[in-house]
């Protein structure tokens, strides 16, 4: 079971993930990263974070006089069960989780903005999501909700996408613009056929009945935009592959994860390009293969850089034939203060003559000093061994045990393992 995430770990990493995700939070609660004295810089996720909720739960105090005490907030839990108290949302319980709760929200504004929409719109977003005429026709006729129907079709990645939706919608009517899509793709792959239509029906017919009076036009878009924060977190899976070329990182992908890149290719720096694979799809799993960080070309560090930054944990593959370099050495410095998890697999150790393995071996891991270090052969030569792939499973449960350490989901990934 995941841990659950309180409303500080939500939001600070969603600032070490984009920081512009947080933006529309501020605007709703009508306050700036100035006035919060939050510094948006990633050595300070943790203070802002705290400052960020402090501010929220004490809003709901202030601004919901009707609903809350005074004083100096309430918990974030408590203002989630009464805004869905407020709006008749079924489900919410206080003894239920905040996730639990907040997808309750989610779903019933959900459905409320579907009442909303024209026929026309309503049948644009029914075909985007590829329904059948027969859930068509049942949501048209008022025998089906769309949230059970997304529900039965996307199973535990629906509320996914209709928190996304909702929140895009609320921040193109209320702040203006949709959420920062361009800067943080990996938000909605796989929803944004879902947007389109949505869109369209940002109108204040549907703010006017779903959020009463001054106070709530800030708390509920809050909550929404919260919700959406936390199944990003919890739901969005980076996988990051690192190491210079030739070093076996497209055999990694084809052994570990069943991605066949097509670009095992024998000649050093290959990989010339930051690409981006989808695994499976719930479109949730984002595999990244970086190229090699010294590539001569400026551009292709700068593609390291700014991808770098979005990731769960860090695959480091280094060809134990060559030894380890200083450059790798440096490489695996930059990944480790990146703060995530970075395992070293020592490839193609299948290559190393016998009576050398075990001196290689020890010198590299004695050079790398990391506490993640295993051998692997992704792309055996079958002239050398019969034996196939090795390690790939130790990397597979060693991504899983760590990312269910972050407290993320895992189910989807382990469905996809070849």
């Amino acid at each position: 079971m995941n841990k659950t995430l309180s409303l500080v770990d939500v939001l600070q990493r969603s600032l070490a993930q984009n920081k512009e995700d947080i933006t529309p939070l501020l605007g709703y609660l009508s306050t700036t990263k100035e006035e919060l004295k939050v510094q948006m810089e990633r050595s300070s996720t943790r203070s802002d974070a705290e400052k960020i909720a402090h501010y929220l739960r004490k809003m709901g105090s202030n601004d919901i006089a009707s609903l809350f005490r005074s004083g100096e907030g309430v918990e974030y839990e408590e203002i989630v069960c009464d805004v869905g108290e407020k709006l008749k949302v079924k489900g919410v319980n206080k003894n239920m989780s905040v996730e639990l709760n907040e997808e309750f929200i989610i779903q019933h504004l959900f459905s409320d903005a579907l009442k909303k929409m024209s026929d026309e719109e309503r049948s644009a977003l029914m075909r985007s999501m590829n329904l059948s005429e027969k859930d068509q026709g049942a949501i048209l006729a008022g025998t089906l909700m769309a949230s059970q129907v997304m529900l039965n079709q996307f199973g535990g990645f629906a509320v996914y996408r209709m928190s996304v939706i909702l929140a895009n919608m609320l921040a193109r009517s209320l702040m203006g613009n949709g959420l920062n899509f361009a800067a943080n793709a990996a938000l909605v792959r796989g929803v944004g056929a879902f947007l389109g239509p949505i869109g369209w029906i940002a109108s204040g017919a549907w703010l006017a009945v779903e959020i009463a009076g001054p106070a709530f036009r800030k708390t509920v878009p809050a909550i929404v935009h919260i919700a959406m924060l936390r199944q990003n977190v919890l739901k969005r899976l980076t996988i990051s592959v690192v190491g210079d070329g030739s070093v076996g990182k497209d055999a990694l992908f084809k052994s570990v994860f069943g991605v066949d890149t097509g670009n095992i290719n024998p000649i050093a720096g290959s990989t010339s390009d930051t690409k981006v694979y989808d695994l499976g799809h719930t479109g949730t799993i984002k595999l990244i293969n970086f190229p090699g960080f010294h590539d001569v070309r400026s551009e292709v560090n700068d593609l390291v850089n700014d991808n770098i930054k979005h990731t769960d944990l860090f695959l480091l593959v280094v060809d134990v034939n060559r030894g380890v370099s200083g450059h790798d050495v440096q490489t695996l410095e930059k990944l480790k203060a990146e703060g995530k998890p970075v395992l070293v697999c020592l490839n193609k150790v299948d290559m190393l003559r016998p009576n050398d393995k075990d001196r290689m071996v020890h010198v590299a891991k004695t050079r790398l000093q990391n506490p993640y270090v295993i051998e692997t052969a992704f792309d055996p030569d079958p002239r050398l061994s019969q034996d196939g792939p090795i390690g790939t499973q130790v990397v597979f449960d060693w991504v899983v045990n760590q990312l269910e350490a972050q407290g993320k989901e895992t189910a989807h990934l382990k469905a996809e393992q070849k």
